[in-house]
């Protein structure tokens, strides 16, 4: 980095540890890091020096990021009350919205579309904490497409 500006991002960081071991320089000259975890007890032991929670989207934006996934299907009305279900227990995560959202992407069958609502009913009734109710969305997800292959 010989002495420049820089702007290092570590994304999805698990566990915290000393960024030095990194053979990154102090940022006094303006320098910055920007840790991406999806918990605070990994940035802590990194010294950060502000931490910004980000919190799941507001029903609006949750809304237009799942509309822009799924697909012209929504419109039909058995399946709009279910996909609105379906929003709402995707909680607010995006990569949850979209993972569900393009996993049933033009699906019309509205079975489908209750399984999966059922399904993510399940996982995210069972889950505690956040990273284990995505983990479950991902995995409901996963398991959608595994189906429709081949």
């Amino acid at each position: 980095m010989n002495g420049g500006k820089y702007l290092l991002i570590l994304d999805n960081v698990c566990q915290g540890f000393d960024i030095r071991v990194l053979g990154v320089p102090d940022p006094a000259n303006g320098s910055k890091v920007v840790v991406v975890s999806r918990t605070l007890d990994a940035c802590d032991p990194m010294q950060t020096g502000r931490n910004i929670k980000v919190e799941a989207l507001c029903w609006k934006d949750a809304m237009s990021l799942f509309l822009h996934n799924k697909g012209n299907v929504i419109k039909q009305l058995p399946i709009e009350k279910i996909a609105m279900e379906v929003l709402r227990e995707c909680a607010g995560l995006p990569i949850a919205i979209a993972t569900i959202g393009a996993a049933l992407r033009n699906n019309d069958d509205a079975g489908v579309w209750e399984d999966t609502l059922r399904a993510l009913k399940k996982c995210t009734g069972e889950s505690e904490g956040m990273e284990k109710k995505v983990f479950d969305i991902l995995k409901l997800s996963y398991d959608f497409l595994e189906g429709t292959i081949g």
